[in-house]
């Protein structure tokens, strides 16, 4: 695989000829931490030193930075050592060099999944290494890429402002400062600012926190707020618990320390401020299932309600909310430990199924414009990425139809689409399992649906949809991955997915913003990349239509929203499109879809 050099780049001062100088000054920056040569070396040291002389190659004027595949390889044998040895003194500055890599990638073919990856990379780097002498460094990396090559002021504001307060005395806070005072403020309307309080809590458990409306906000005398359900799902290592209540609340949640003396183990408690349980509530939520041992609730006091949980392991949780018509939902995501060990490394998916040479698929980057080469090796051996259990996820459902035009409903329309695609997966791999959120027309909440997939260990998990527009003409096929938007268009998708406002898809944004640390992004945007590339070559190749193509996009779907494994929301076209109504309306066309998206899994996978 040929790497193309770009001749004009963004990152090159005006004059340059050529890439030379900026690669060696990016190299000489790097270079001290490099190499750190020991007698002693462990084989972790050792394995960082043949990394490093990769490194250093791709950053010299040599025929070996010319091929992707050689960039490739060696992150390959960075992540090899950030996955497998996470707490060596090595592990944050391979993946630092992560960053840079794919950083370097992206601005030699601008293929958007490079920079993303960086992003993440960088981001891992903050949230995992948080004594790393590399952490500033890093953060200002995550703000430069949103403002240099993402071209997104709103997001490259908001990184600066993290790295001004959480690094006041470090070499890089002047520089964001200034950066600041040039971008100047984010887009009001989008309300994108951050948050106080991290709804992901991967250090400190303990810390008591607060979500939901302000102090100020809670002080306002009004009407206690019921409570009127808590539903959950729980496996081994693994549960959410959605807590429906009917208007906003403020909140407060926090793990509680074991004490085993007086037969205390994993516990930790959310109290609902101003909010009232009915005398009848069933207070006994949930006994031994799974991770959770048992779920309590109560009416604490006059005006709070307490949930309790006692739990058989806990390693890391996130708690967030959402606000929908007449009702606001708390969710609590708990992994244990054995869930934690399982993304430190490959997927762990205890799928009780016999593994065959047949389903032990690893997905790859598809070359694009690079020709193919037999030594070229796939991003999906440095990910470790096995694929045996697909989840599919008909949008919509019961009394929720979706969007409606010219006699389709959505609803109908994606659970057809479901079922066909299931068949066809099956047929074609039998040793794959696929399961279906919802197999006939039921009403399923947008929660339930990555607790299904999560619950069941699923390796994919792909919601079908239809979209709908107040412009007729709008056609056109898009691929969504859960990420950080500043696009209008996806904002008003997500809100209309979500069954929510413009202002709620805001917050729920800010909270998106702190729960940012899941590597499964970069995996999504690889099988949004194959999916979207796959359905817009069907639909053109059978000269049924000259389909559109939206492209790949990223935006805050709820439905992804604490997904377990790499996720994507399609939306296969526009119903009130009366060409596309026609042909989707049209079975050949179906098929024609659902080959499509087929295809494009079966590209991720092989």
């Amino acid at each position: 695989m040929k790497l193309r050099l770009l001749k004009k780049t963004r990152t090159i001062p005006p004059g340059s000829s050529n890439l030379h100088l900026l690669l060696f000054g990016v190299f000489l920056s790097f270079v001290l931490f490099l190499y750190v040569p020991s007698v002693l070396a462990d084989s972790v040291d050792r394995a960082y030193q043949k990394a490093a002389k990769k490194y250093y190659l791709l950053y010299k004027d040599t025929p070996f930075r010319d091929k992707e595949d050689n960039w490739l390889k060696t992150i390959s044998q960075f992540e090899r050592i950030y996955k497998n040895h996470p707490n060596h003194s090595k592990a944050h500055k391979a993946l630092f060099n992560i960053g840079n890599l794919y950083r370097s990638l992206y601005k030699w073919n601008h293929k958007q999944i490079y920079i993303d990856r960086s992003n993440i990379s960088f981001r891992n780097l903050v949230n995992e290494y948080p004594k790393s002498n590399l952490v500033d460094n890093s953060q200002f990396n995550i703000a430069e890429n949103y403002e240099v090559y993402k071209k997104d002021k709103n997001l490259a504001y908001i990184e600066y402002n993290k790295l001004i307060e959480q690094f006041p005395k470090s070499f890089y806070t002047a520089k964001a400062k200034k950066k600041i005072s040039s971008l100047g403020p984010p887009n009001k309307d989008l309300q994108i600012l951050p948050v106080t309080e991290n709804a992901i809590t991967p250090i400190d458990l303990t810390r008591a926190r607060f979500g939901g409306l302000s102090e100020e906000e809670d002080k306002i005398s009004r009407p206690l707020i019921l409570v009127s359900k808590v539903d959950y799902w729980s496996t081994s290592d693994w549960s959410r618990m959605v807590v429906n209540i009917k208007d906003d609340v403020r909140y407060k949640y926090q793990v509680l320390k074991e004490d085993k003396s007086i037969g205390k183990g994993k516990r930790m408690y959310i109290d609902i401020h101003n909010a009232f349980i009915p005398k009848k509530f069933k207070k006994k939520i949930a006994a031994n299932d799974g991770l959770i041992k048992q779920a309590r609730i109560a009416q604490y006091n006059k005006s709070t309600v307490r949930i309790v949980l006692d739990l058989a392991s806990l390693k890391r949780i996130k708690v967030f909310h959402f606000k929908l018509p007449n009702q606001y939902k708390i969710v609590v995501d708990i992994l244990g430990q054995s869930a934690i060990n399982g993304l430190k490394g490959e997927f762990a998916n205890a799928v009780p199924k016999k593994q065959t040479k047949k389903n032990n698929f690893v997905s790859h980057i598809k070359p694009g414009r690079y020709s193919a080469d037999q030594n070229a090796i796939s991003l999906s051996k440095a990910l470790g990425l096995k694929v045996k259990r697909i989840i599919l996820d008909p949008g919509h459902g019961g009394r929720d139809p979706g969007a409606s035009a010219y006699g389709l409903k959505e609803k109908d329309i994606t659970l057809k689409i479901g079922h066909t695609l299931k068949t066809l997966i099956q047929n074609k791999y039998p040793d794959i399992e696929v399961l279906m959120t919802r197999e006939k027309d039921r009403y399923l909440s947008l929660e339930a649906r990555t607790a299904f997939a999560n619950k069941y260990k699923g390796d994919l998990f792909i919601s079908i949809h239809f979209n709908a527009s107040k412009r007729e003409h709008i056609r056109g096929i898009e691929t969504y991955f859960l990420n950080l938007t500043t696009d209008n268009d996806a904002l008003e998708l997500a809100a209309k997915e979500n069954q929510t406002s413009l202002k709620s898809i805001s917050q729920l944004q800010n909270i998106l913003n702190d729960l940012m640390t899941n590597s499964k992004i970069q995996e999504s945007s690889l099988l949004a990349e194959n999916i979207q590339t796959s359905l817009i070559k069907g639909a053109n190749n059978s000269k049924m239509i000259r389909q559109r193509n939206l492209g790949v996009k990223q935006a805050p779907f709820f439905v992804l929203l604490g997904a377990e494994m790499p996720s994507v929301l399609v939306e296969f076209g526009f119903i009130t499109n009366k060409k596309e109504n026609r042909l989707i309306k049209n079975k050949e066309y179906r098929a024609v879809l659902v080959e499509g998206i087929f295809k494009g899994i079966e590209s991720y996978m092989n």
